[in-house]
């Protein structure tokens, strides 16, 4: 029993082992231009059901993208697979867009408290201001 525990062990880690190996290609995009593609990407990715302002909903905005980098889509498939290929690299890539990611929402997100901030302060002093106009005209009413 303890050989064949021992025989399906080696087999996962023989499993598990990197086999891709692949070659740096000779168009490789750089790290930091990769990070900022793949933030495109998401972000692209994350507007895909939004209408725009010709009223179009699910345009696909990725070849505007690669155009924004100045790459093609082999160019970015080539350059993602070696990547994937080395994968410490790969991590700090997505890590630093998880970290964009988050300041873009948290922006966004203090940007609209401050938006429904202003837009309650308005309310209030129309309803002010209402009151102050509806407070004249029924002392016009007396008077009259």
């Amino acid at each position: 029993m303890k050989i064949l525990y021992s025989f399906i062990l080696i087999l996962f880690l023989f499993a598990c082992q990197d086999k891709g190996n692949y070659k740096k290609p000779e168009n490789l995009i750089s790290k930091s231009k990769m990070t900022d593609l793949l933030l495109d990407m998401h972000l692209v990715v994350g507007t895909s059901n939004v209408q725009n302002i010709y009223l179009e909903k699910n345009r696909n905005y990725m070849s505007l993208v690669y155009e924004k980098y100045g790459v093609d889509s082999t160019q970015f498939a080539q350059s993602n697979l070696y990547y994937t290929s080395q994968i410490g690299e790969y991590e700090e890539i997505f890590e630093e867009v998880h970290r964009r990611m988050k300041i873009l929402k948290e922006t966004y997100e203090s940007r609209m408290d401050s938006i429904m901030g202003l837009q309650e302060t308005e309310k209030k002093a129309n309803e002010k201001r209402d009151s102050i106009i509806e407070a004249q005209r029924k002392r016009q009413n007396i008077l009259n």
